[in-house]
Formats: C-alpha cells, structure tokens, sequence
C-alpha cells in the first residue's frame, strides 16, 4: 500500500485554496478586509503556501470563506495528489489509545487482535466511515487521531 506524505495534502489544499480565490478574482488583502480581519492576509498566504500546518477549525474557516464543505475542499486536494484511499492503522497501538474519542474502535482493534489478526490492517473509506459513525466523529477528525494515535510508517 502506498501513502501520502501529510505535507504533500497541505500543498494540495493551499493550492486548491489560492486557485479557489483566484477563480474569483479576490486578492488576499480584500479577501480578508471582507472577512472582517479573520482570516488575515497573512493567514491566507500561510494557507496557501502550506508554511504551518492548518487546523480542523482552519479548515472549516478557509472552506466556508468559498462556501465549500471542509470535506469538499480536502477531496479537491486528495484528487490533485492522487491520495491513496486506504489508510492503514496499527491495530496493537489503536487497541492500547487512551484517547477518549477513540475508545468505541480501539475496543473493536482489541477484538481483532484477539482473533489472531494482522497487526496491521488497511481501512476503507466504508470502514472509515463507520468507525467515525461509532466514534461521533467527522471521518476527517477520525483519520487526522487515527494518524497521531495509530500511525503506521512505511
């Protein structure tokens, strides 16, 4: 299985953000005297140019500045970079989280594990989806903990 580096979609979602404005004929400076000041130019050129990483709240600014859902904005992104789909989790590590949020499907790592399955497993964006449903997470909160939580390297 391939993988993305995270830097790569950062790229992609500063690019996509600097096309969307653009698109709309908006400089940075009126974009953000529009926005009342938040975000602020230099925030949109950090934005853009992926100089720090953006937050889930920054996110959800930066899509509703161009009326997108988050999700929107990322699947953009994940399609410039050809984004590999699959995301695979440590189970051992996921099954061991002490993260709160996560307690619904490290019990169900814990259960795979104990029927003798691989460490290492790939997840689908079903099966994504349904762990963020039981988790009450949006799937993009979910691979962001699962990533910090239950990382795997290759």
């Amino acid at each position: 299985m391939t993988t993305t580096d995270t830097g790569e979609l950062a790229h992609a979602v500063g690019v996509e953000l600097q096309q969307q404005r653009e698109t709309r004929g908006w400089s940075r400076p009126a974009l953000a005297k529009w926005s009342q000041g938040q975000p602020t130019a230099g925030t949109l050129i950090t934005w853009e140019k992926a100089t720090r990483s953006m937050s889930l709240r920054q996110l959800s600014t930066a899509a509703r500045l161009y009326q997108l859902r988050p999700s929107g904005l990322l699947a953009r992104a994940e399609r410039c970079i050809g984004w590999d789909s699959d995301l695979a989790v440590n189970l051992t590590a996921l099954a061991a989280t002490q993260h709160d949020a996560l307690r619904p499907v490290a019990q169900w790592a814990q259960n795979l594990l104990d029927a003798g399955g691989s460490p290492i497993r790939g997840l689908t964006t079903d099966t994504l989806a349904a762990m963020a449903d039981s988790c009450r997470l949006s799937i993009a909160h979910l691979t962001i903990l699962l990533t910090t939580e239950a990382p795997v390297h290759p």
